[in-house]
């Protein structure tokens, strides 16, 4: 095998920017000769650690089930028996190099077993998981985060169950923080879309900044041959788009668009395209709708998000993005955007598009008022897109000279080294004695 992807959720399961952008990435390697497979994570419990491999549209895609609860939860990040089968498919398959996406459902020292295993690995990191026990660097009061990764800042923020102690959530965090320096360290190359990512990640995980590696996604269009995106005509059709999780902020547009109903009722409806996180959200999300104009589409391809003829692309993060395929998409359809202020999107919009304060309804209905209210501002944003994306053949190039480098090129020294395995061991022992207390009785077993 040439390159093993490994990444935390892949199609059909899941269709997010990360998981679109890595099929894209498989698909054109495989179309230059390259054996190239997939190992994905998956939502999706077992009672025993499980592989399950199919097909995907012709690229072979290997699944693997984790068999514990609440496996996503930062303090869960190692799982000894997917360390395991991990080295064992190392092993098995001899790839020639290992690209991580992602270790969430996996586990947290892949690159640690590839270094052992003697396989070259590569990172791309698609999100902030390696810097924030929350994953998106969005404190649990919803603010944006950008405090260093400790003790001292995550103890307040991280999720517990409710039981543990002070000295197991501070040992919990200290471990994930050496676990992805340690990753990050082993690598032969981290790669970041934008550069303010890596200053972001150098500034609070004090790994280097020349450790990251700046590389633009590449982009392949998704609607070619397709008729051209109606120009806006009334109802005004809003649209998100992409999977659907609450730090996409799709609750503040809900918000917001009943706000906009409110004033300017019949005028404008809202189609909101992709799988919600969670049941719970969901419910949460279609409370909100209620009444409204609004339509769930669910899980999409691109030729259902064409036929809902969007006239404006909403995307309210409340998050710090570092990418955001969902512009591509919106700027090759030809229409213009509203996004939250963090991260990369405002970066990347261009003039083709309007800003509004992350997390605030009002702020958000005040855009969405703007284009019902102001019939030359969808031209006007829409004629300011700007320059396409490097291509996805340039971006692949641009990738096989990195795995070339990763291949033949000497490792740089490490900033820091593997976690021992036995503090691995050590925080799973003190995890159960700490869920055991809440369970034994006073007395002791009988």
């Amino acid at each position: 095998m040439d390159v093993l992807h490994v990444i935390h959720q892949f199609p059909p399961e899941s269709r997010g920017g990360s998981e679109s952008y890595l099929f894209d990435v498989a698909q054109r390697q495989r179309a230059r000769g390259l054996d190239v497979q997939v190992l994905s994570g998956s939502k999706q419990w077992r009672p025993d650690v499980t592989l399950e491999s199919g097909v995907v549209d012709g690229l072979p895609v290997h699944r693997l089930h984790r068999d514990d609860l609440y496996f996503d939860h930062h303090a869960k990040m190692w799982h000894p028996v997917v360390e395991q089968r991990f080295r064992a498919l190392l092993r098995e398959w001899r790839p020639a190099l290992v690209h991580v996406h992602h270790w969430v459902r996996l586990t947290c020292n892949l690159v640690d077993v590839c270094w052992q295993e003697g396989v070259p690995a590569v990172v791309t990191l698609h999100d902030h998981y390696t810097s924030c026990p929350r994953a998106f660097r969005r404190r649990h009061d919803d603010a944006a985060c950008r405090r260093e990764l400790s003790v001292a800042s995550c103890a307040d923020c991280v999720p517990r169950h409710g039981y543990e102690q002070d000295g197991e959530i501070a040992a919990g965090i200290e471990l994930f923080r050496d676990h992805y320096r340690a990753e990050l360290s082993l690598a032969r190359a981290v790669v970041v879309a934008v550069a303010s990512t890596a200053v972001l990640l150098a500034q609070t995980t004090g790994v280097p900044r020349d450790r990251y590696e700046v590389l633009p996604l590449g982009y392949q269009p998704r609607f070619a041959g397709l008729l051209p995106a109606p120009a806006a005509s009334a109802p005004l059709r809003f649209a998100f788009w992409g999977g659907i999780g609450r730090h996409k902020g799709v609750d503040v547009l809900l918000r917001a668009f009943r706000r906009l109903c409110a004033q300017r009722a019949g005028r404008a409806e809202l189609h909101l395209l992709g799988a919600v996180e969670s049941e719970p959200f969901e419910r949460e999300l279609r409370a909100l709708a209620a009444g409204l104009p609004v339509t769930f589409h669910g899980a999409f391809a691109a030729a259902q998000l064409h036929a809902a003829r969007p006239h404006v692309g909403v995307f309210p993060s409340t998050c710090l993005e570092t990418w955001g395929i969902v512009l591509d998409e919106c700027h090759e359809l030809a229409l213009p955007c509203i996004v939250g202020d963090l991260g990369a999107l405002p970066e990347r919009i261009g003039g083709a598009g309007l800003v509004t304060r992350a997390g605030d309804d009002q702020d958000l209905a005040a855009a969405l008022q703007r284009f019902v209210d102001e019939p030359g501002l969808w031209a006007l944003l829409r004629d300011r897109r700007p320059p396409a994306p490097p291509s996805l053949d340039t971006h692949v190039e641009a990738l096989l000279s990195i795995y070339d480098r990763a291949r033949t090129q000497p490792p740089r020294d490490w900033f820091a080294g593997p976690v021992p395995p036995e503090r691995r061991v050590w925080f799973l022992m003190k995890q159960r004695e700490s869920a055991m207390s809440r369970l034994v009785r006073p007395d002791g077993p009988q």
